[in-house]
């Protein structure tokens, strides 16, 4: 009886547990908050305010100005991340589906879905060049620690397929290190 009696305790406690996690789950999946905060510290940056960014970075970095080019350049990776996440969150149901789900997604609708995810991709390739880019003033301007931070990070994100900014990338920290440059 003593037994029984626990493990009726125990089922009850469990069960409650699970009731307030259900339902604290389904507080949290209402609290804006990072959103909110996102938005307070970046804005909503939208194609043209980031391309406007982006050119105004680059000139300035062109020009060799590099202690003014590497704010303009954290700006347009920040804008250029932001804006891609926000345009991935337009998907997010997507992404979210199940196996199945996708699978039996209309053709005709992903279609759909393909120049937003490429034109997010973009922006996370814009955001990898303007790191890579930031890495490089910060050698010109002698901070070697900072500049090895970001292209070690560039690196994280570079894809397989953008060789070019790649090795652009490791040269410039193989440079800092004392490595030979990579050469095809």
């Amino acid at each position: 009886m003593k037994r029984a009696g626990l493990i009726v305790l125990f089922i009850g406690v469990l069960l409650l547990c699970t009731n307030t996690y259900v339902l604290g789950e389904v507080e949290d999946s209402l609290d804006l908050s990072q959103y909110q905060d996102k938005v307070s510290e970046l804005g909503v940056p939208t194609l043209d305010s980031v391309t406007g960014l982006k050119n105004q970075a680059i000139q300035t970095f062109e020009s060799g100005d590099y202690e003014q080019a590497l704010p303009l350049l954290e700006d347009w990776a920040k804008q250029a991340n932001w804006l891609a996440n926000l345009i991935s969150g337009g998907l997010e149901p997507f992404y979210s589906a199940s196996y199945d789900d996708r699978k039996e997604f209309p053709y005709s609708k992903i279609s759909i879905l393909v120049s937003y995810e490429s034109t997010a991709n973009d922006l996370k390739t814009q955001r990898d060049h303007s790191l890579v880019m930031q890495a490089e003033c910060l050698s010109h301007l002698g901070n070697k620690k900072d500049a090895v931070a970001r292209y070690m990070k560039a690196l994280d994100l570079i894809g397989i397929d953008d060789w070019e900014w790649w090795v652009r990338a490791t040269n410039g920290l193989y440079e800092i290190i004392g490595i030979p440059s990579m050469k095809e």
